[in-house]
């Protein structure tokens, strides 16, 4: 069951993304706010299904997961910072590593996930661990390098200082803000939906602080917000995970979707272009990647 948890999770992680760049020209925040909207939705119908209980409106059950979700946002926006000076592969090379070790350390002084691992298991989580970073390494790597010059990654020595602050801090946001809805040990169905809200709010006030348009033709924002549902499915599938398999495993493992975007943008964006030596060193993270998550996934 674990392994089709973390096989649904990477490809909803991996896609939602590629889904939402098929509309080109909406502004970030706006794109933001209807993919929110569509995550809250989607969050609000789960609930429903899933028999509409254990949600407390009490601050562990509701408020800490809700607030979550605006530091999911604020992270986004660091994100947005971090793209905009040094370019979305370096920054992506920066936070996602860092995002999982993140995960692992708030796993470990949170919820004593690393209690009872022998030497030897110790050792091999750390190499799959490596395995995992190396491999997103190699795709953020080449897409830096497909971008050239003259891409969004060319950017003066004299900004890349805040650049990488930014890109930093958007790690530490997004390694931790699901730890909230898991700490709240509700279902992962209830935790989500305050998540959920949580996002919607700080996609909200990021939007209308910068004055950016909410509102979308109709084409464009439906394409928006089913961008949304698939993250929301995601969203709730790391949160069932976690709950299996640990927070510092579960985030790892979640990670690996930037190998099912990285081969979304070979094969259907054709960048970088197939069979050239940018994409070979893709094609290289996502194996390397993919067997430390493996690994990772077995572990456990």
């Amino acid at each position: 069951m674990s392994v089709l948890l973390a096989a649904a999770l990477v490809l909803a992680f991996g896609t939602w993304i590629p889904l939402a760049q098929l509309r080109p020209g909406v502004p970030d925040r706006t794109r933001l706010v209807h993919v929110a909207v569509g995550n809250a939705a989607f969050a609000g119908v789960a609930f429903l299904i899933a028999g509409g209980s254990g949600l407390s409106f009490g601050w562990r059950g509701f408020w800490l997961p809700l607030l979550g979700g605006v530091v999911w946002a604020a992270g986004n926006y660091c994100v947005f910072r971090a793209s905009a000076t040094i370019g979305l592969a370096r920054a992506a090379g920066t936070w996602t590593p860092l995002n999982i070790v993140v995960a692992f350390a708030w796993g470990a002084l949170l919820f004593g996930e690393l209690d009872g691992f022998t030497p030897d298991r110790l050792a091999l989580l750390g190499l799959a661990f490596v395995a995992v970073v190396v491999g997103v390494l190699l795709i953020s790597g080449s897409q830096a390098r497909t971008a050239g010059a003259t891409g969004p990654g060319a950017r003066t020595t004299r900004l890349r200082s805040p650049g990488l602050l930014w890109a930093v801090a958007a790690g530490v946001l997004w390694g931790s803000y699901f730890i909230p809805a898991q700490w709240a040990a509700t279902s992962a169905q209830a935790s989500n939906l305050p998540l959920a809200l949580g996002i919607l709010v700080g996609a909200l006030v990021l939007a209308l602080t910068a004055r950016a348009p909410v509102r979308l033709a109709p084409r464009v924002a439906a394409t928006q917000v089913g961008a949304g549902v698939v993250f929301g499915v995601g969203n709730l599938l790391l949160l069932a995970l976690v709950a299996r398999v640990g927070t510092g495993t579960g985030f790892t493992i979640a990670q690996l979707s930037l190998a099912v975007n990285a081969a979304i943008g070979i094969w259907v964006f054709r960048v970088p272009r197939p069979g050239t030596s940018q994409a070979r060193r893709v094609l290289a993270g996502i194996a390397v990647a993919g067997v430390g998550g493996a690994v990772i996934a077995a572990m456990r």
